[in-house]
């Protein structure tokens, strides 16, 4: 077997470029090892592993009938590529494909990284309170911006509600959105064509895992507004 620390790069490359072609050369090559999938080593301070980039771009890729009409075909074909590389996590490395921990990375995906989660609004909570803001509402408002996901799901369960607009004139839904789109457009020459990423390879997998996460939250946060207003609609 090759050195397979020298074809970490190979291999992410391969993975973030969804180059299912390159990445069956390179393991047919014999340069994969199941170290390989345990670490990227792309972060110095935290672990990403290989497969952790297949697990994103499900999470991305497999809505692409919510695209545009002319891009549907380009995105399913890159889901598809993205299922051969994953089944092979699954089937040869035996990888546990469940959600990835997003908290661990907000560091290099999240804006406000050092930042209160209430600095996200730009009030106290005490201030929008007193504007006749629900408690719960702000607090999702706040712990949706910081991704923390488990605090979301129990504000949600309890009631809060995502569609709240505050002061700043956005709400939880909409602010998700706009960073959504800003991270596609960051990675629309991966997504919508088969030339590779020209960037930074750490920046565009920061990108990746931080438009999973915004996939993900987008998704609870609108799956929870329905349901509100189905329930409004029964009442």
């Amino acid at each position: 077997m090759k050195c397979i620390f020298r074809y970490f790069d190979d291999f992410v490359s391969a993975v973030f470029n969804v180059d299912d072609d390159r990445f069956f050369k390179l393991v047919e090559e014999g340069c994969f090892s199941k170290m390989l999938s345990r670490d990227t080593n792309l972060f110095p301070d935290v672990v990403l592993p290989l497969h952790y980039i297949t697990i994103c771009w499900d999470m991305i890729l497999n809505k692409y009938d919510e695209w545009h009409e002319e891009y549907k075909p380009i995105v399913q074909a890159k889901k598809l590529a993205n299922d051969r590389i994953k089944e092979f996590f699954i089937t040869e490395c035996h990888e546990n494909m469940n959600d990835i921990p997003f908290g661990d990375y907000t560091d290099y995906f999240l804006c406000e990284e050092d930042a209160d989660a209430y600095d996200c609004i730009g009030w106290s909570k005490n201030e929008l309170m007193k504007m006749g803001y629900r408690e719960m509402d702000i607090d999702l408002y706040c712990y949706a911006a910081t991704f923390d996901f488990g605090l979301v799901m129990r504000l949600l369960k309890d009631g809060a509600n995502p569609s709240v607009i505050f002061c700043d004139k956005t709400d939880c839904i909409s602010r998700i959105v706009a960073e959504s789109s800003f991270l596609e457009v960051e990675l629309q020459d991966v997504i919508l064509s088969k030339k590779p990423y020209e960037g930074d390879i750490k920046q565009g997998v920061s990108d990746l895992i931080g438009l999973a996460a915004h996939k993900k939250l987008y998704r609870m946060l609108l799956a929870s507004d329905r349901d509100e207003v189905k329930e409004d609609r029964i009442q």
